[in-house]
C-alpha cells in the first residue's frame, strides 16, 4: 500500500460511516493499552463524527505480534470515542499525512481530579451548561493523549467506555483479543 493511499473499501467504511460498530469489542483506553502498544503505529486517520471520534491507526505488527495475529501485514486498529467532550490537538504541517504515534498518555480524571476539572471548566466558560450536565452525569473521565515523534499531539477529553475493530489490510475483521501480553 502507498504511503498516504487509503485502501477503497477503508475509505468506504470510515466516509459513509459503513463500519460494524455492533460488532465492535467494547472496552477502556487503559485495558487497550494493557495489551498493545501504540509505539511506532501510523495515525492514519482521524474524524469527528456527531459528537465522537473515530481514530484509524495502521498498527505497528513489529510491537504487536500476538494481537494481529501473528501477521507481517499492519492491520488497521479503529477506535472509537464515543463521547467527547473536548479536544486539542497541534501537528506539524509535515505530519498530516500519517503521523507516527510515539507515545500514548492515559489518565482516569475520577474523585477529586474528576470534580477539580469540573470547577476549573465551570469557572472558565468552556462549555453550555447542558454540556456540564451531561459530563457530570458522567462521573469521571478520561484524558487521552497521542504524541507523536514529531511533536505532535491529539488530546481528548471522553468518558472512559470505547469502542475498537480491527481489519487486515485486505478488509476483513479481526478477532480481537485483549487477554495476549504486548510483546
Amino acid at each position: 500500500m502507498e504511503k498516504g493511499k487509503h485502501p477503497a473499501w477503508l475509505a468506504d467504511k470510515v466516509l459513509n460511516n459503513r463500519l460494524d460498530w455492533a460488532a465492535a469489542t467494547k472496552t477502556s483506553m487503559q485495558e487497550l493499552l494493557e495489551t498493545i502498544t501504540l509505539h511506532d503505529s501510523c495515525c492514519y486517520h482521524i474524524c469527528l463524527k456527531r459528537g465522537s471520534w473515530v481514530i484509524v491507526i495502521v498498527l505497528d505488527a513489529v510491537w504487536n505480534k500476538a494481537f494481529c495475529h501473528n501477521s507481517e501485514d499492519w492491520p488497521f486498529l479503529i477506535i472509537k470515542f464515543p463521547k467527547v467532550f473536548c479536544s486539542f490537538q497541534k501537528f506539524e504541517e509535515f505530519e498530516f499525512e500519517s503521523p507516527i504515534l510515539s507515545e500514548v498518555e492515559v489518565v482516569s480524571l475520577g474523585g477529586k481530579d474528576f470534580a477539580d476539572w469540573m470547577d476549573f471548566t465551570k469557572i472558565a466558560g468552556f462549555f453550555p451548561l447542558t454540556i456540564l450536565q451531561d459530563i457530570a452525569a458522567e462521573g469521571n473521565l478520561t484524558r487521552t493523549e497521542l504524541s507523536t515523534v514529531c511533536g505532535g499531539y491529539l488530546s481528548l477529553v471522553h468518558a472512559p467506555a470505547i469502542e475498537v475493530l480491527l481489519y487486515a489490510e485486505q478488509g476483513s475483521q479481526l478477532a480481537i483479543n485483549l487477554s495476549v501480553q504486548p510483546e
